[in-house]
């Protein structure tokens, strides 16, 4: 079979200053990041330094490190490089002979020195040895030179062997599962092409969600055909939201994309998807990626509550309480919660104990307010924890909510990290003080300096989501992984996300 066993990788490129070789110039590889000196090269390659004569052909193959482009010069030095057995060399060579760039053309001397850099383990001429054997049908031949090149990690020789394989062998055969991991290595790579295919055999094995996110990998990688298949597909909202919910956070393989987000979202939202109603809202509420926009936000918030989802109604009531983006009605943020709180959701149990302390519509009530709380605490919610351990621990009573603020607030001044994470808790919630997430981010800020795990992980979320700070993952990884180390589980969770922690299926998968 002629054209197009490899054809989605193969190719001779028609001039040597746009082969994918992997040699990168001396001066790029350098630590110091400096020029290369020009004579510096010249004098090791002179003295008979096989690298220094490769590099140095480079040189004036490209008409790169201060020297004028000049072929003849290049094959000076390529040819001494070769003569040596540097494989590099005798690729770049055998290039020139199958072109006929400066040389007469030569096939046959081309293809000689083609094959003895591809036996010499270079895997640029391996690819490019198998996908002339496979041109002219000797494919038993081709197809150890594509693996060997393929399993040095060589990009177009994974995508070729990858499209080979799966084109050519019987679903859950072994065959097929050889070429798709070939395929997800060069889709994690960035191929395109591996992409497209990959996302083609997932979506024929009806795994729409992960054949969805590799096809859009490769319309972000400028695929623009991709897009007409991806509105012709028929989706289920619940996949809709399994897609967008891959592009809210990234996990280390795919990256975070909001725009993907948000279309995906969007498009269950359409369709009465609650989870992808509720991370909207929680998008626009809280102002993810600098998108503040209460307004929007509340609307997709009160759809997912009157669908019945308990997240939703308890943030819901986090914005009647403060008027973000609704006016502030504290009689409906407390039915709200209430409904929340029948629906068993640990937050709305934290929200109505402290609605309870500061008398937010409710008649504060000493023994009411410790009973909500110890119902949060038993559903393990973390800031009701902390709060109630900090008041035993310091004797504060529950009965002033005012004067329990005011002591807390002093301790957090006076440098207590643990008070501070409270006040910070306080202010993101606009519990007994007014919404401020400047603020709520400063006493955070202030706890994460001594190394309080709860607050490095909330002044994670804050860099990894951009609330208020500039969103910076690196800056979110290290505070995370600092609390993580100290046992905090919501940084765990977070960095395992994010594709920095292994999970144990992951670590079985290894085994």
């Amino acid at each position: 079979m002629k054209n197009g066993i490899f054809s989605i990788a193969f190719c001779v490129m028609s001039t040597l200053g746009v082969v994918g070789i992997s040699a990168t110039p001396l001066w790029a590889q350098a630590d110091s990041g400096e020029a290369v000196n020009i004579e510096k090269l010249r004098a090791q390659a002179e003295s008979g330094n096989a690298e220094a004569q490769l590099y140095l052909g480079i040189c004036y193959s490209m008409g790169e490190g201060g020297v004028q482009m000049d072929d003849k010069e290049a094959l000076k030095w390529l040819q001494l490089s070769a003569q040596q057995k540097n494989y590099q060399a005798q690729y770049m060579l055998s290039l020139y002979c199958l072109e006929g760039r400066t040389v007469k053309q030569n096939k046959e001397l081309g293809l000689k020195l083609l094959k003895s850099s591809a036996e010499g383990g270079f895997a640029e001429a391996q690819y490019e040895y198998a996908s002339h054997l496979a041109e002219n049908d000797q494919m038993n031949e081709a197809m150890p030179w594509m693996r060997k090149a393929a399993d040095q990690g060589f990009v177009p020789a994974q995508t070729a062997l990858g499209v080979y394989l799966v084109n050519m062998s019987k679903p859950e055969s072994e065959e097929m599962r050889l070429g798709l991991e070939y395929l997800t290595l060069a889709a994690i790579d960035g191929d395109a092409d591996a992409q497209v295919t990959l996302g083609g055999v997932l979506l024929e094995q009806k795994e729409t969600v992960a054949a969805i996110v590799w096809m859009e990998m490769a319309s972000l990688n400028g695929n623009k055909e991709i897009a007409g298949t991806l509105e012709k597909m028929d989706v289920t909202p619940e996949e809709c939201y399994e897609v967008a919910n891959t592009f809210f956070m990234g996990d280390g393989i795919i990256p975070k994309n909001y725009g993907k987000f948000r279309y995906w979202a969007e498009k269950a939202a359409a369709k009465n998807n609650p989870t992808a109603l509720f991370l909207l809202g929680t998008f626009y509420v809280s102002g993810y990626d600098h998108q503040l926009d209460p307004e929007k936000g509340v609307k997709y918030l009160e759809t997912a509550a009157e669908a019945g989802l308990p997240d939703a109604i308890a943030l819901l009531a986090i914005c009647y309480r403060n008027g973000r983006g609704v006016e502030a009605d504290v009689r409906k943020s407390i039915e709200l919660l209430q409904k929340a709180a029948k629906l068993k959701n640990p937050r709305a149990f934290t929200q109505l104990a402290f609605s309870s302390l500061f008398g937010i519509g409710i008649a504060s009530k000493e023994e009411v307010t410790k009973k909500l709380f110890e119902r949060a605490v038993s559903m393990n919610q973390q800031t009701a924890r902390i709060f109630m351990n900090y008041c035993a621990r310091n004797q504060i009573s529950l009965e002033n909510g005012a004067a329990l603020l005011k002591q807390i607030e002093t301790a957090a001044k006076e440098g207590d990290p643990i008070a501070q994470f409270l006040m910070g808790e306080f202010y993101g919630d606009g519990c007994g003080v007014k919404m401020n997430e400047k603020t709520m981010l400063a006493y955070y800020t202030l706890a994460a300096k001594q190394n309080y795990a709860p607050a490095m992980t909330a002044l994670s979320w804050a860099y990894e989501m951009g609330i208020v700070v500039k969103e910076n993952r690196d800056t979110a990884i290290q505070l995370a992984l600092k609390a993580a180390n100290q046992g905090d589980q919501e940084a765990l969770s977070y960095l395992t996300t994010v594709g920095q922690v292994e999970t144990e299926d992951d670590t079985e998968k290894d085994k």
